[in-house]
């Protein structure tokens, strides 16, 4: 079995439970199945024009196409600094991130440099590349511009071993971090 959910009908509230036939077979006799939204019909229609949308303008086939042009472009010039073997670009073509090796120094540090930097040029950036049917060869051509303004001063951040003079905010922080106190509740005095 696979869910999916809003993405299928371009953020219209859906969720969609697949499998083999075999299996969704058994939702028809054997598995007692409820749903709260059944009978709200526009969702159903978004999704039914969403996938439509997909495979007539084979929106897959797009992505991996413009993906590549910003995962490699952005290898191509990592290369060109001789920094490729410290930072690469990696992942799916419709979905790349960019990483630091070990050796770069801190990732976090390295990150929130880059991100700094492309903002001021003007590209939202939080590490990854989140293609979508919009993105033209114009879009990737600026960010691939961006990244070659922005690549001297990684390389001075990394051969200098000390990013934190470059930075003008705060450092970026781990999305997942251990806390003492996750997920529970507060004490309640009674």
């Amino acid at each position: 079995l696979a869910v999916y959910s809003k993405a299928c009908a371009n953020g219209m509230p859906i969720a969609l439970l697949t499998g083999r036939a075999d299996v969704m077979e058994l939702f028809n006799s054997d598995v007692f199945s409820y749903t709260t939204f059944g009978g709200e019909a526009l969702s159903l229609a978004a999704c039914i024009a969403t996938i439509n949308e997909l495979r007539d303008k084979n929106v897959p086939a797009y992505l991996d196409e413009k993906g590549a042009l910003m995962k490699d472009g952005y290898n191509q010039i990592a290369k060109e600094f001789g920094l490729d073997h410290l930072t690469k670009c990696v992942g799916y073509n419709c979905r790349s991130m960019v990483t630091f090796m070990p050796d770069a120094g801190n990732g976090l540090e390295l990150k929130t440099l880059v991100q700094q930097e492309m903002i001021k040029r003007g590209v939202l950036w939080a590490g990854f590349h989140n293609m979508c049917f919009s993105h033209s060869d114009e879009d990737i051509q600026y960010t691939l511009s961006a990244y070659r303004d922005v690549m001297p001063l990684l390389k001075e951040a990394i051969e200098s071993k000390d990013v934190k003079p470059h930075l003008k905010g705060e450092l970026l922080e781990a999305v997942f971090r251990k806390t003492s106190s996750y997920n529970i509740k507060p004490a309640v005095k009674a």
